[in-house]
């Protein structure tokens, strides 16, 4: 089994709100032409999704399980994204999340950083889960405050956030 089954089968048996499926290169292509597909909710793709769609097709996706998944809804809407920012380096993986503006208080986020939490603790090179938030983005701070990140850097353009998975 790999770490992509194991995070769905444990959200699954807790009645998630979301699960997580790698991003494809067919929902990055159609960000990237612009045609809207049937599952997407109605503010999808933000910005940060066509940042990272656009990223995904100019260059390969990181390997297995530390590449972008797709966050949708148990009725298969798809509404954000959350991923990591590569494979780890020094035992420490960055994770990155949005979720549109219409699905966003509802714990999805916070679902959607779990399961990524859930896939970093299974892998031996994974010591360290690391975050970034903007100073302004309360919510996103929450998520990563409740599923117990430090913050260990309030200068600058960014909040810092650590989490120990060992």
């Amino acid at each position: 089994m790999n770490n992509h089954a194991t995070a769905d089968n444990h959200a699954t048996a807790e009645h998630a709100l979301v699960h997580l499926t790698p991003l494809g290169i067919a929902t990055c292509k159609a960000i990237a032409r612009g045609e809207r597909q049937s599952n997407w909710a109605s503010d999808y793709p933000s910005n940060g999704d066509r940042f990272i769609a656009l990223g995904a097709l100019e260059r390969q996706e990181g390997p297995f399980p530390w590449c972008h998944y797709q966050v949708l809804l148990a009725s298969g809407l798809l509404i954000g994204g959350a991923g990591f920012h590569g494979a780890p380096v020094n035992e420490t993986v960055e994770i990155g999340y949005g979720i549109v503006g219409s699905q966003r208080g509802r714990g999805c986020a916070t679902q959607a950083v779990s399961l990524l939490l859930q896939i970093a603790e299974q892998a031996r090179e994974v010591a360290v889960v690391r975050a970034t938030t903007l100073p302004t983005n309360l919510g996103s701070q929450r998520v990563l405050e409740h599923l117990g990140f430090s913050r260990i850097q309030d200068a600058g353009e960014e909040f810092v956030y650590l989490k120990s998975v060992e």
